[in-house]
């Protein structure tokens, strides 16, 4: 058992370290995304360009080789795929090549999309079992996700680039609603639904969180106290027991024996 805890302990971290690798690129996709499409075309854009494809591509590598059943982890990993492809930075380039470059923005929308979706799976993965950090984690990743598909997507509406779709997704999720900017698509308002319909359920399941951390904070001296009461009393009780069946022992060894004195007659 031992040694297969040893096996499994540098697959674990292999696992956690990928889980944050797509995380990052995840999160990098979304304003890269964006300052592509608006023409930024200088060296860093185009080195981090690179750099999150090859984090996508190196993470997929990576669990494929690791996958016991490569065909049947290649099946259920499509989006991964698909990721991979989207993410090429020589696509909007080939697809100019063959005359296709009006789709450069579908497929820039495509990968941000599904960078989005990778995002918030391994969100789940890393901060499930931490409730408030899960939920504030995922608030902040939906608000980047929806001001920067709305950037792309409206980029006439969001006058001052990637920070004001910021502002409007921050907007729209807490259901404020200022109506400065105001999406004008048949795209952009479905995701201002999904802004306001996930935004009111992260942001009041995120007060709610906070609210019972603080009164669980509020508890824990008393919490504290009982929990040790209890564990004295568990203490004393598993004494008695054992003092109880050591004198019901002696008590039958004792009915057991013969009387003094008493022999056996011939």
């Amino acid at each position: 058992m031992d040694s297969t805890h040893q096996h499994r302990a540098p697959h674990d971290k292999l696992e956690r370290a990928l889980d944050l690798l797509i995380l990052a690129g995840a999160l990098a996709t979304i304003p890269l995304t964006i300052l592509l499409e608006e023409g930024h075309t200088g060296a860093v854009i185009i080195a981090l360009d690179w750099l999150v494809w090859a984090v996508f591509l190196f993470e997929f590598l990576a669990r494929l080789l690791l996958a016991q059943g490569r065909r049947g982890h290649l099946g259920h990993n499509m989006l991964n795929l698909s990721v991979v492809v989207l993410s090429f930075p020589l696509l909007p380039t080939m697809l100019g090549l063959v005359r296709l470059a009006r789709l450069v923005r579908i497929f820039r929308v495509l990968r941000l999309a599904g960078a989005i979706v990778r995002g918030m799976a391994e969100l789940r993965v890393i901060f499930a079992r931490r409730g408030l950090v899960y939920v504030a984690a995922l608030t902040c990743f939906l608000i980047l996700a929806g001001g920067g598909g709305l950037a792309l997507l409206e980029p006439s509406t969001v006058h001052g680039g990637f920070l004001d779709g910021i502002w409007w997704a921050i907007v729209t999720a807490s259901t404020v609603g200022y109506g400065d900017i105001a999406p004008t698509t048949l795209w952009g308002r479905l995701i201002a639904v999904v802004m306001m319909l996930a935004g009111v359920g992260l942001i009041s399941t995120l007060a709610a969180s906070i609210t019972a951390y603080f009164v669980g904070q509020a508890d824990n001296p008393d919490l504290r106290e009982l929990r040790e009461r209890t564990a004295r009393i568990e203490v004393v009780l598993e004494k008695l027991l054992a003092e109880h069946s050591s004198g019901s022992r002696v008590d039958a060894e004792l009915a057991s024996r013969p009387p003094s004195g008493q022999g056996t007659v011939t």
